[in-house]
């Protein structure tokens, strides 16, 4: 195997390790998604077609019966960044988590080892090529 794949396999699983003591429990899930007045956080780079990468960061946040995200993305780029900001609804059912935007859209997460979500396609399946597209969990915050 080459070098570089084996370094960057090894970062991988070092990343997720550490997000393993954060509270998830051992099947991924997160046993604080439920609790009402908590803000969930993740953090990830993902990889951009016309860009260099899209820094993300995820908010989940329940406020009594109210399941509601913020997402912030950074498209950075050689020419300069550009922000965008997205909020709506959030839901989980059978570890895929579906984000509703108010301006409309549906984005779709699989919640994943470590609690780790993974970008999935609209039928909840990884898109081929990127199993390893994933937000770490970046803390939670009461």
């Amino acid at each position: 195997m080459p070098r570089l794949p084996v370094i960057a396999l090894a970062l991988l699983l070092a990343a997720l390790a550490a997000g393993c003591g954060r509270g998830q429990d051992a099947d991924g899930a997160h046993p604080d998604m439920d609790a009402a007045g908590s803000v969930l956080e993740w953090r990830g780079s993902l990889p951009c077609a016309d860009c260099e990468a899209i820094d993300t960061r995820l908010l989940l946040e329940r406020r009594g019966d109210e399941r509601v995200y913020e997402l912030m993305e950074v498209y950075v780029a050689v020419d300069g960044d550009m922000s965008f900001e997205e909020s709506g609804r959030w839901s989980l059912d059978d570890g895929l988590l579906d984000l509703e935007a108010a301006g409309g859209g549906v984005r779709r997460y699989g919640l994943v080892q470590g609690g780790a979500l993974q970008v999935r396609d609209p039928r909840g399946r990884t898109y081929p090529g990127r199993e390893h597209d994933l937000l770490l969990p970046a803390g939670h915050h009461p």
